[in-house]
């Protein structure tokens, strides 16, 4: 019987095997200095590849080229290496035109280890989109929604990543002062902070930077008060 050969970058030691994998699976993003699996939505259905289908479907990936399909499909030790590193060290990022209405059915084509595996999701945030048209406008209580819906399908979720699109944050003059927008993050703060996760808000304008304080401080307070609630 002829003996199947074993792939070069098998023969290799794990920790090198490791550095080739992150540098092949450095997708460049523009939003930040982390390495991001960054979701766009570009149809209304899904296309079912068997085990590789998480990467190959619509929604895509922006900006990955192939590279990472590629090293899925070399064989099966690789694929899992490759899965398993990179969604523990990538962050699953979806910009504003994902529908989070779609966010479980899109979870559900992952396989159980990428769940598993992914710790950091964040989101591309317009708060105040204006006059232009098609783009799209998310409501605070969908991100609420895609948090209970991210608790649910990846158990070791921690973290989470708000990039707060500048050219979206503040609101016209004829909607109202810029308080607003430091409403809109509280929200999200105090939302997620009591969901005990990690939270991160990145181009976060200085005069709003308080708020993060004051939404520590309610969590705080609303942890007090469940645990003084449990003893009686």
């Amino acid at each position: 019987m002829a003996q199947i050969s074993q792939s070069p970058l098998l023969r290799l030691p794990l920790e090198i095997r490791l550095m080739i994998y992150e540098y092949a699976l450095d997708v460049p993003n523009e939003y930040m200095d982390r390495p991001l699996i960054v979701v766009n939505d570009r149809g209304n259905s899904f296309t079912a590849r068997g085990r590789y289908r998480a990467l190959s479907m619509c929604p895509s990936w922006v900006g990955e080229n192939g590279k990472v399909r590629s090293l899925l499909s070399v064989n099966r030790q690789i694929h899992d290496e490759v899965e398993d590193f990179l969604y523990s060290h990538n962050t699953l990022f979806f910009l504003n035109a994902f529908s989070l209405d779609r966010l479980g059915a899109f979870l559900d084509t992952l396989s159980e280890t990428a769940r598993r595996r992914i710790r950091s999701v964040g989101f591309e945030i317009f708060f105040f989109v204006h006059s232009q048209t098609g783009v799209p406008k998310r409501t605070l209580k969908e991100y609420e929604r895609a948090g209970k819906i991210l608790s649910e399908k990846l158990p070791n979720w921690s973290s989470v990543v708000f990039y707060l699109d500048p050219r979206f944050y503040f609101p016209s003059a004829a909607v109202g002062g810029r308080e607003l927008s430091a409403r809109g993050v509280w929200y999200l703060a105090t939302k997620f902070g009591a969901m005990r996760k990690e939270m991160q808000f990145f181009a976060l304008p200085s005069i709003h930077r308080h708020v993060m304080d004051e939404a520590k401080r309610k969590i705080q307070m609303g942890r007090r008060g469940s645990q003084e609630r449990a003893f009686l």
